[in-house]
Order: C-alpha cells, then structure tokens, then sequence
C-alpha cells in the first residue's frame, strides 16, 4: 500500500534523500542539479520545505515519489514531479499532482500550471491526460539553454471535484 502525504519540517531528512535522488535519476528535467543541492545547509531545505507545499509518496516506509507546488500571483505551480523507476506506472504521479491540485483548489486558486521539457515525451502524455493544457508557450529550459520547456495548465476552482 503506497501512502501519499504532505511532508513537514520533522521529514528533512526523508526530503533531502528522495530529491536528491529525484535530481540524481533524471537530471535533464530540473532546474537544479544535485551537487548544489547537496551543499545546501539545513536551514536552506527547511526553507524550502516550509515555503511550499511537498508531498511524497511511500511504500512501505521508502519514499518513492516528490512533487512540490507553490501559490503564484492567484494559480499555483507545480514543479518537482518524480517518482521512482521501480514505482513508475502504478498511478503515484497522478496521486501526487492530485495533492498538488487539491492544495490549490483549498487555496481558491484558479489552475495549476507546470512547465515540461519538449522532449519529455513521457511526462507531456502524462499531465495531458490528467487534463493540462497546452499552451504553445516555449521558453529555454533553465540549466540547458538548447532544450525547451513548455507551459501546461489545469483549470481548477474551488470545490470542483478531483
């Protein structure tokens, strides 16, 4: 049985071991990399833990997936997904970006949004059938200016259905 929660300040360490393997696993999809991140002082993961919204996922005690979302200027993003080789296609993305989307419902905001690499084909097909839009809109991706990511959103307001 996989549980899915949201993480507190009591699960830094838990935290600090399942991103940086997120980073570790599939370092072209994020906008940082795990040797920064390893540096980092405590006070800096907590920060981040307390600042936005991180849920992980777990079976039987082992984290095996991370997503984060944030309120931004009314929407929320969502940003950090990953969940584990041996976990994938057993439903935990859709889990987690369920937490992300619920957060945001809660908060009253009116979608979630994402970016996802253009050759990220696995992961487009994934947020498009949970029902992201996509925009169009291309930007650089932050750490490898020769790939792009795209914007993807989901209309949500408060007290829709999941």
């Amino acid at each position: 049985m996989v549980l899915v929660r949201r993480l507190t300040a009591g699960d830094l360490d838990v935290f600090r071991e399942i991103r940086l393997r997120a980073l570790t696993d599939t370092p072209e999809n994020y906008g940082s990399i795990a040797a920064a991140e390893r540096e980092q002082p405590d006070e800096e993961w907590l920060a981040r833990l307390e600042g936005d919204a991180w849920f992980a996922a777990f079976d039987a005690d082992r984290p095996v997936g991370l997503v984060a979302g944030r309120a931004r200027d009314g929407s929320w993003i969502l940003y950090s997904m990953w969940v584990a080789p041996e976990a994938r296609g057993q439903g935990l993305a859709a889990r987690l970006m369920g937490e992300v989307r619920a957060a945001a419902e809660a908060d009253g905001a009116r979608e979630v949004w994402l970016h996802v690499a253009e050759d990220n084909d696995r992961a487009r097909r994934l947020y498009l059938r949970l029902g992201f839009i996509a925009t169009g809109d291309l930007e650089p991706m932050p750490n490898d200016v020769g790939r792009r990511r795209e914007r993807l959103y989901l209309p949500v307001t408060a007290g829709s259905s999941k």
